[in-house]
């Protein structure tokens, strides 16, 4: 059940933040194309909702945001928050094809280009959301063979606001790093802690991130809190400034989105030896995050190899069944999947004592003393880079291209079970040039597998499956 009071402090708290800032004159945004303090932020979300009202669209209509880190696209998402408008965001680097598939199955008539500042025509009929107060949309890949829609309520984006707030270690006035694209939801935590705290946040486009002088740029800003991925960080372990004596106010690390090692956090702690290191988990499902946890020197000496994943959110609770999956129940759990009524059947519970929804995570776990820990999936769902991934999305699209007959994808992972790559085996009179080529023009580029193989039979185990376990091993040895 939705509790009205939640949505009615949402509107109140965002109509004061983002229309009486008391900040004005403080930076809110910088972004790839410019920066805006809170009051030009407050015009700025004003004038974008006069230009979509110009659309005529009728209430609970989805729009489809395509952009990257611009301090626009940035202020499209706070306008949509504000005005009530479900919001889908979609960054390019995402092909043509996809950003298409996504319109057609939201019923989006049009979508924003945030570099061009327009709205774009899609052709495609207007269909209202079932869903009511919708905050946003987040597509993800989708073991169907085609991308996912996860639809997050405006109440549930509110509560997580209000824990970002008060347990993630933030400071006062926080100036929040991003790096990751708006169409992957690790980008809410430095967005909605922005709104959360009235900080400021500093958005990275690719381009930036590659420069030699990216670190000057976050130190020139004084980022005080680092939201990323582990491997995101690994990446930088040997830049020369990445350290406490150059990023001085760097106070906080917030990681999610893949397993955080015991490795990086000693790093990181000889490098930033005052700040403080957060891991925190949670699928797109339960909007963003579930559980926080600062690791403690005490985490680092035990004899797990795992670090703990933390406590559970407020107004919501972690179910572990006999065979160790996790299930979360709260306000945090989406409405469900956009059109998807098996899966939603199949994934989504209810609980009518607590009035809570409940989601199957797929992932597996298991708590100790007041900690839970995280041990891997039960299904074929992988995170690479922070980034999850469908195996059987790039099955499916393999299978599809004219001229594959079989095709096999496979993560191959470390011992520490990070995803390092993905290897594809197909038998197919295509060659792997060919195959890459139809690949990039419907699935983003983390997707395309680095290493194609093609064979004219793919190998069988004994049981007259293909066999898998010889292909990895043929995998690592290329």
């Amino acid at each position: 059940m939705i509790n009205n009071s939640d949505l009615q402090q949402l509107n109140d708290y965002l109509q004061a933040v983002l229309l009486e800032p008391q900040n004005g004159h403080q930076l809110a945004i910088t972004g790839s194309d410019n920066s805006l303090t809170w009051q030009e932020l407050s015009s700025a979300v004003v004038d974008w909702k006069a230009r979509f009202a110009g659309l005529n669209l009728s209430p609970n209509i989805p729009i489809v945001l395509y952009g990257h880190q611009q301090a626009e696209f940035a202020c499209a998402i706070y306008s949509c928050l504000l005005n009530n408008i479900p919001y889908i965001p979609v960054d390019n680097i995402y092909p043509a094809e996809r950003l298409k598939e996504i319109c057609e199955l939201a019923s989006a008539p049009y979508y924003y280009d945030v570099r061009l500042r327009c709205f774009v025509a899609t052709g495609i009929e207007a269909q209202e959301l079932e869903q009511q107060d919708l905050a946003y949309i987040m597509f993800t890949s989708g073991s169907t063979g085609k991308p996912k829609g996860v639809q997050i309520g405006r109440e549930s984006v509110w509560n997580f606001m209000l824990w970002v707030r008060s347990d993630f270690s933030l400071p006062e006035t926080p100036v929040l790093m991003n790096h990751a694209v708006f169409s992957f939801d690790l980008s809410l935590i430095p967005l909605l802690g922005n709104l959360a705290t009235g900080g400021h946040i500093v958005l990275n486009a690719k381009e930036d991130i590659a420069a030699e002088n990216w670190l000057a740029t976050l130190k020139q800003k004084k980022v005080s809190a680092w939201v990323s991925t582990p491997s995101f960080a690994y990446q930088k372990l040997l830049l020369p400034e990445f350290r406490a004596e150059y990023l001085t106010d760097l106070k906080v690390f917030i990681f999610i989105g893949e397993v955080l090692s015991k490795a990086l956090v000693k790093h990181l702690r000889r490098l930033f030896p005052e700040a403080k290191i957060l891991n925190s988990y949670g699928p797109t499902e339960a909007t963003i995050a579930t559980t926080v946890v600062e690791i403690s020197d005490e985490m680092l000496k035990s004899e797990c190899d795992l670090l703990p994943i933390g406590q559970m959110m407020p107004h919501s609770e972690m179910e572990i069944t006999a065979d160790n999956e996790l299930i979360i129940w709260g306000k945090n759990v989406m409405r469900g999947y956009l059109g998807l009524a098996k899966e939603n059947s199949e994934k989504l519970l209810w609980n009518e004592s607590k009035q809570w929804r409940g989601y199957k995570t797929g992932d597996l776990g298991r708590i100790n003393k007041e900690h839970l820990y995280c041990q891997g999936r039960n299904d074929s769902q992988i995170k690479m880079n922070g980034y999850r991934i469908e195996i059987h999305e790039i099955e499916n699209r393999l299978l599809a291209l004219s001229g594959i007959s079989e095709a096999v994808v496979l993560p191959l992972t470390k011992k520490d079970g990070a995803v390092l790559r993905l290897a594809a085996f197909c038998s197919s009179s295509l060659s792997e040039k060919e195959i890459k080529a139809n690949l990039t023009k419907t699935l983003p580029s983390y997707m395309v597998p680095s290493q194609i193989v093609v064979m004219d039979i793919l190998p069988l185990n004994p049981n007259g499956k293909i066999d898998r376990k010889l292909l990895d091993a043929q995998a690592r040895t290329c």
